[in-house]
């Protein structure tokens, strides 16, 4: 007996190989399918979907559409080739980040830690599981916070009220196991992660000349920058030992450092310059000013895929050119100044670039801006909670963002 095609004697539809659809099919199937769902679940489907996700072409056809023309900083540096670039990752990362935080009322849960600080949050950081985080104050406690915690009024997991004689100003990630403090008490403290509790003592304790800054590091290096314009670097191996002492590259104190490929340290100095020091050839290979307006200087960095993000004290956003050790400035970008009447100028406090989709900035305005890296850069979102005031710190890892608040409040916000 005769069938009509597609059905089977029963009368049942006969069952459609995925393979033997053309290829108009897959194609539009993919263009009405959000990135996320795509990279992580439809491209392993079929070789097919696999083939046609994983077209370059495709996956930069798509990510040009949502540029609109803007500068972006990673096509803009020396080592940028469109033909290896990863567009596939650059559009699924703007995709998933303005998804989620344009939406972040729905998309996240969110957690006020407070009453454990008595005084200003001046540092956060999430620790390398995902599912904690740490917090310092001008109390001189370092508190570790559980972010999986959605009780009302948690309280932290250790509060150690005495990690430090003065303010804690910085915390740091040294290794999965360990992480570092510094204080206004001219400390640098390294500690145990897993055995963080109340009656803890760091690991090692480097003394400085002065009140501690910043802090950054890497395997057997951690630098610390000074309230003098100082910055001086140690080795865990032997903590009683300095391995160099930088004292000409700036004339005021060091607000912020970065290590670029582990081999760059960058300073940005209240003196209005940023330095760059090579490791390897152990000598300052540039020093720079970014901006010629006198109030102006560098408050804080983050680095990506050849891209140093710096923020300023005022409105300014810059793109440093990493690639080959050049750290040209490529772009400065303009912030939307704040709407509130009371702040007379925005300063940026913290910034923080993660991946090709965002880039999350704090100041005295009490917000979480969430932006495009682009230039002009787009709002995804304000974030302000009701009880925020002026932010001191953010961080961001594991789909999870925590803050430090002026008011001695943390708040972490994370994805669902």
């Amino acid at each position: 007996m005769n069938t009509p095609e597609g059905s089977s004697a029963a009368g049942t539809p006969s069952t459609i190989s995925l393979d033997s659809l053309p290829v108009e099919i897959f194609l539009m199937i993919c263009e009405r399918t959000d990135a996320d769902t795509l990279v992580r679940s439809l491209r392993f489907v079929n070789k097919r979907f696999y083939d046609i996700i994983s077209d370059t072409y495709r996956w930069k056809k798509r990510a040009m559409r949502t540029c609109n023309d803007c500068d972006i900083p990673f096509m803009m540096t020396e080592n940028y080739n469109e033909n290896t670039f990863n567009w596939m990752q650059y559009a699924w990362h703007t995709e998933v980040e303005d998804s989620c935080w344009s939406e972040y009322e729905t998309k996240t849960t969110t957690t006020v830690f407070s009453g454990a600080h008595f005084s200003e949050v001046d540092a956060v950081l999430m620790a390398k599981d995902g599912n904690h985080c740490f917090s310092a104050s001008r109390d001189r406690s370092i508190c570790l916070w559980n972010t999986m915690d959605t009780v009302e009024n948690p309280v932290p997991v250790v509060h150690k009220v005495d990690s430090h004689l003065g303010w804690v100003w910085d915390l740091g990630i040294y290794d999965d196991d360990h992480f570092l403090s510094c204080s206004w008490d001219s400390k640098v403290k390294l500690w145990n992660t897993s055995n963080f509790m109340p009656s803890a003592q760091p690991i090692h304790t480097f003394s400085t000349d002065a009140a501690v800054l910043s802090i950054t590091s890497k395997e057997n290096f951690i630098a610390a920058g000074l309230y003098t314009p100082k910055i001086i670097a140690f080795d865990p191996r032997e903590p009683e030992k300095r391995l160099f002492e930088l004292l000409h590259s700036h004339s005021r104190s060091i607000i912020d450092l970065c290590l670029i490929e582990d081999y760059y340290l960058v300073s940005m100095s209240e003196d209005k310059t940023v330095s760059i020091y090579d490791l390897r050839k152990n000598r300052t290979v540039k020093a720079m000013l970014l901006s010629i307006k006198s109030s102006r200087f560098p408050m804080c960095g983050s680095y990506y895929d050849n891209i140093l993000f710096i923020g300023d004290n005022r409105d300014g956003m810059y793109w440093l050119d990493c690639s080959d050790g050049l750290f040209d400035v490529i772009e400065v970008v303009n912030l939307a100044k704040p709407i509130n009447d009371n702040v007379r100028n925005y300063k940026l406090n913290c910034i923080k670039c993660t991946n090709y989709g965002s880039i999350m900035t704090g100041g005295n305005e009490g917000a979480v801006y969430i932006l495009t890296p682009t230039n002009p850069a787009k709002v995804i979102a304000k974030i302000q909670h009701s009880t925020s005031s002026e932010i001191t710190s953010i961080d961001y890892q594991n789909d999870t963002l925590v803050v430090g608040y002026v008011s001695s409040n943390v708040q972490v916000w994370k994805k669902k």
